[in-house]
């Protein structure tokens, strides 16, 4: 099923994340889109994906076959960030690696997607630090199977007592292990955005129940947009100063979630302004090379911070420019040579050998009777 708004709509929850990058010199002070919190694109990332995933769930025999589509679809481009990684910051990077059998081990945490499963910000922010919420899709994807049944019915209670236990466990880590990264505790380890995940399945079984309205929802999707900012801008750690520090820090980061499944159901349920605009060709396009985005515009950031001083004759406003417009050229060359051609042939690959592997359970055709 596919909902051409919603890919649109992804396409702004990472430009969110580019402007929250932004925010240092010269470009951008430090919350300087206050109240916003451009950081939530997150999480809503997070939702959308619990929402899409479950459309499409009935897609996959098996788990091993959602897992080889979906490392279709997220592994390519990662690595293409990978490569870019080491290309940009030569011959440093090369010298990172080579320098102790550590820094081995944070790139082969790295290439397998799971830094952000390790509580240490030397391995969670490595090489390049947004991917971060890739590795926490993968502990999404492992767990997929278990939360799609458990949302499937009386999914509100279930969501409910997933969000109890996700606290449970973060408050017994905080008071059993004092030394724990905070930061890591309560805003980049994946457990604490698992209820974000499940609220988008939750959603889209509501969705499948239901199905699309025939009603005209400009005013629903205005609605459910304003409702969204607002949650976005509610959920601040110095507002919730009360409480543990971790458990604040999750708070700020997932609070909007539920907010941000209404935003989804309204812009997939309903045809309204809003939906129509996101549908146009030229956004939803934006929204495909969007996973692109995210994973190039900090390296790029990066490397302009590091030459600063040679573009001190350009004005702010055209390094800037220049910073989107190479994000956004890069994101698009590697989605149409790199993405689409190697997600299909993963694809590929992962049907012969399954091909193969059957007619070997099965025996040559000469043996057969």
């Amino acid at each position: 099923m596919n909902i051409p708004a919603l890919t649109g709509a992804r396409f702004f929850a990472a430009a969110a994340i580019v402007l929250y990058h932004s925010q240092l010199p010269p470009f951008f002070p430090a919350d300087a889109f206050w109240p916003l919190d451009p950081s939530g694109g997150v999480p809503f990332f997070f939702v959308l994906s619990g929402f899409v995933l479950t459309l499409h769930a009935e897609k996959y025999r098996s788990h091993l076959l959602f897992m080889i589509a979906r490392l279709a679809r997220i592994w390519p481009a990662y690595m293409a960030a990978v490569a870019f990684w080491f290309a940009l910051f030569w011959p440093y990077s090369r010298m990172l690696i080579e320098s102790s059998g550590t820094q081995v081990a944070i790139l082969v945490a790295n290439l397998a997607m799971v830094q952000a499963w390790v509580p240490d910000r030397i391995v969670y922010w490595s090489i390049n630090a947004p991917s971060w919420s890739v590795s926490a899709e993968m502990f999404f994807y492992a767990v997929f199977p278990a939360v799609l049944w458990r949302m499937r019915r009386h999914g509100l209670i279930w969501l409910a007592l997933l969000t109890l236990a996700v606290i449970a466990v973060q408050m017994a880590v905080w008071t059993l292990f004092p030394g724990v990264d905070v930061l890591w505790l309560g805003r980049y380890n994946p457990v604490i955005y698992l209820p974000a995940f499940a609220a988008g399945v939750l959603a889209g079984h509501w969705f499948k129940a239901t199905g699309r309205s025939p009603r005209e929802g400009t005013r629903i999707q205005w609605g459910a947009l304003a409702l969204m900012l607002a949650a976005n801008m509610l959920f601040k750690v110095e507002w919730l100063g009360a409480l543990p520090l971790p458990l604040a820090m999750a708070i700020a980061a997932t609070g909007a979630a539920p907010a941000y499944a209404v935003l989804i159901l309204a812009l997939a349920r309903y045809d309204g302004g809003p939906s129509r605009w996101l549908s146009r060709p030229s956004i939803v396009f934006l929204g495909e090379i969007s996973y692109g985005l995210y994973l190039f515009h900090q390296l790029i950031i990066r490397w302009h911070t590091d030459h600063l001083a040679a573009f001190s004759g350009v004005p702010v406003w055209g390094q800037y420019a220049g910073i989107w417009i190479a994000a956004l050229l890069i994101s698009a060359v590697c989605y149409l040579l790199i993405e689409r051609p190697g997600r299909r042939g993963i694809v590929a690959l992962g049907a012969s050998a399954r091909a193969a592997l059957a007619q070997k359970r099965s025996g040559p055709i000469s043996d057969r009777p």
